[in-house]
């Protein structure tokens, strides 16, 4: 059997994405050595195509570029946003993994390029043989947008790579001079700084935090803060306690934040998953999450859940991991235990499983 796995452009900067497709692959290969996998990464779009542009490029080049590689009993695209791809491939033999449906949430325009994109991008999905929902609430979603005689879906949740585990007093002291994090408490935040991250309610609850007299840094990794962020950062005051840092080179700095991190606070008011919970656990780091969404499902009681309308609450629950040593540490021991539940060999295995029920019907 070979299975063609197609994922997103590098160009897209969206590292989750780039993080599942790398980590299924090399998994699949270790559980299935006798399979040929291969991972298709589209060419970098020609003249540094950017914006609405590269958008073009998305929707009409890599489609093309895709038939190409036909050659193959089982298609997996491996993000829902690169559904259209199914327009030129036989959806009959694909499956596709949907990680959100967040644009049924979270909108933006009505009309424009972007949206453009997203509605090829749902048709093309719909038209694949199955679907791999990575949480429950993704699944549930799903089953409520789906419509009428939907494909199977399978809950497949994703795994967390070895490197990602506690490092030594030595090198979180090494990290933390790299970092120029004072010697103070570290908030930290990993993500991009869109609406459903919540940003706003996290800076109010930061600024109560100033109030109480709390001694912090406010670390905001994988984002740029938006100009209205910026706005009431200033207003806040908040100013010489936020450092933000956009892009990391590899991995190995994210381990080495998370565990210089006091905190993770994910007050997200929308998440298929969520990634950051999941590594922070595996690196030993307390998690502050929302209540809603996937949050509760990946986290349980591991971490404290916040309601994500509520800076008041946000505030409390930081204030309380970072006051307590002993709250800090039970999270941090249960955290480390909940990690260990998700594998990319377990996630690895169960796609495989997918494949071969898909061409068992397909035969």
């Amino acid at each position: 059997m070979r299975v063609h796995l197609f994922a997103d452009s590098l160009q897209e900067n969206w590292p989750s994405m780039d993080r599942y497709a790398r980590s299924l692959f090399r998994a699949l290969k270790e559980v299935a050595p006798e399979i040929d996998f291969r991972l298709l990464v589209p060419p970098n779009p020609p003249l540094g195509l950017a914006g609405r542009l590269f958008v073009l490029w998305r929707i009409l080049a890599y489609p093309l570029w895709a038939r190409r590689h036909r050659a193959a009993e089982v298609y997996h695209i491996l993000d829902h946003s690169y559904g259209h791809l199914l327009l030129a491939l036989d959806g009959g033999r694909a499956v596709v993994t949907v990680h959100d449906v967040a644009p049924f949430f979270f909108p933006g325009r009505r009309w424009g390029l972007s949206r453009l994109a997203w509605e090829v991008a749902w048709r093309g999905t719909q038209r694949a043989a199955h679907w791999i929902a990575i949480s429950d609430f993704t699944h549930s979603e799903l089953r409520a947008r789906a419509g009428q005689n939907p494909p199977p879906i399978s809950r497949i949740y994703y795994g967390v790579e070895a490197h990602f585990r506690p490092l030594s007093k030595h090198e979180q002291g090494g990290w933390r001079a790299k970092w120029g994090a004072r010697d103070s408490r570290i908030v930290l935040h990993v993500g991009h700084c869109q609406p459903r991250k919540n940003l706003e309610r996290l800076l109010t609850a930061l600024a109560l935090l100033t109030r109480g007299g709390m001694d912090f840094q406010f670390f905001q990794v994988g984002g740029i803060f938006t100009a209205p962020q910026q706005g009431l950062i200033e207003r806040l005051g908040l100013r010489e306690r936020v450092y933000q840092i956009n892009r990391l080179s590899d991995d190995t700095q994210l381990v080495g934040l998370y565990n210089i991190a006091d905190v993770l606070v994910l007050p997200s008011l929308y998440e298929g998953f969520g990634f950051p919970a999941l590594e922070a656990m595996a690196c030993g780091t307390p998690v502050v999450v929302s209540n809603v969404a996937s949050l509760p499902e990946v986290v349980e009681d591991a971490g404290l859940l916040i309601d994500p309308h509520d800076p008041q609450a946000i505030a409390e629950a930081i204030t309380r991991v970072l006051s307590d040593p002993a709250l800090a540490e039970e999270l941090r021991q249960r955290g480390l235990e909940r990690a260990k539940m998700f594998t990319w060999e377990k996630t690895a295995r169960e796609t495989l499983k997918v494949y071969q029920e898909l061409l068992e019907g397909i035969r």
